[in-house]
C-alpha cells in the first residue's frame, strides 16, 4: 500500500433509482447502504460485474468549476484535504465501514453538455468511478481516509479493458456481448463493436469462448467455440433453429462475484 493518504468528510450522497430518473440527494441524518461487489442498494448502477458502481466528485473541484453538488450526477461529494489523490487506483474508507476501489475517471458525454457545454473541459474532471470492495452504511459527515496507489487502476483503452475483463470469465460460464460492455464500464453503444473486439484478440490466449449473443448463440467468430464450451461443462442447448447453437443463459450466465475487482 502507499504511505499517500489523506483525510476528509462525506459531504453529500445521492442514489438513481432508475435509469433516466433524476439523482435522488439523501438529507443530513439519512444514509444509503452499500453492498460488496454489488453497489449501491436501489441505485440503478448496481451491478455485480460494473466497474462503475459509484461515482465520487471532489467539492473543490466543483467549486473550481462553479458547478452545484449532484449536477454532474455522481453518487458522493467528498471534501478531503488532498483532491489530487482523488484518482483510479485509490481506496476510500468511511468510517461506517465502506471501502471503495477507484477503477477509472467517468468520461465527460452529453448527459452533461446542459451544466458545462464545453466537454473538453472535463478532462478527468467530471470524477472517479470505484466499486463496492467493503460493503455497509454511508452517510452524510462520516469521516473518510483516501489512500493512493491500494487497487490497481483500469486501462483507459477500450480494447484493453475488453481484454482485462474477458480474462476474468470463470470457466463453465458465459457472458453476452452486453455484460461485457458492462463490465468494461462502456456505454451500451459499444455492444455493436463487440464482434470486432473478439475478432481483433483471437490468438491473444483470453476466453473468448466464453462470449455469447444475446439469446445465447454462439457467434462463430472464435475457432472451437463449441468444443472449448463442451470441455468446461457448458452443455449446449437444443436449438430451435436448424445450424443455430446456442447455450443456456439461465443456468451458465455469469452474474460476477461479490469481490469481484
Amino acid at each position: 500500500m502507499s504511505s499517500l493518504s489523506t483525510t476528509g468528510v462525506v459531504r453529500h450522497l445521492y442514489r438513481k433509482i432508475q435509469h433516466g430518473q433524476p439523482m435522488q440527494e439523501s438529507v443530513p441524518g439519512t444514509a444509503i447502504t452499500c453492498v460488496a461487489g454489488l453497489g449501491i442498494v436501489e441505485d440503478a448502477h448496481a451491478n455485480r460485474l460494473s466497474p462503475r458502481q459509484i461515482l465520487i466528485t471532489s467539492e473543490a473541484e466543483l467549486e473550481e468549476l462553479g458547478i452545484p453538488p449532484g449536477a454532474l450526477r455522481e453518487n458522493m461529494v467528498i471534501a478531503v484535504q488532498d483532491p489530487a489523490l482523488l484518482r483510479p487506483g485509490s481506496a476510500i474508507l468511511t468510517s461506517g465501514g465502506v471501502e471503495i476501489a477507484l477503477t477509472m475517471y467517468c468520461e465527460a458525454c452529453a448527459r452533461i453538455r446542459s451544466v458545462i457545454p464545453d466537454l473538453k473541459r472535463m478532462f478527468h474532471r467530471r470524477g472517479v468511478l470505484g466499486r463496492i470492495v467493503a460493503g455497509g452504511v454511508l452517510a452524510p459527515g462520516d469521516g473518510l481516509s483516501l489512500v493512493a496507489a491500494k487497487y490497481p487502476s483500469w486501462p483507459d483503452s477500450p480494447l484493453s479493458r475488453f481484454h482485462q475483463f474477458v480474462s476474468m470469465i470463470p470457466p463453465g460460464r458465459v457472458l453476452r456481448y452486453r455484460d461485457v460492455a458492462i463490465g468494461m464500464g462502456v456505454a451500451d453503444s459499444f455492444v455493436r463493436a463487440m464482434p470486432g473486439y473478439i475478432r481483433r484478440s483471437v490468438g491473444h490466449g483470453l476466453p473468448l469462448h466464453r462470449i455469447v449473443t444475446a439469446t445465447g448463440a454462439l457467434p462463430h467468430i472464435v475457432p472451437m467455440q463449441e468444443q472449448l464450451l463442451a470441455a468446461e461443462g457448458v452443455v449446449r442447448r437444443v436449438p430451435d433453429l436448424p445450424g443455430v447453437q446456442s447455450v443456456d443463459l439461465l443456468t451458465y450466465l455469469w452474474q460476477g462475484e461479490p469481490n469481484n475487482h
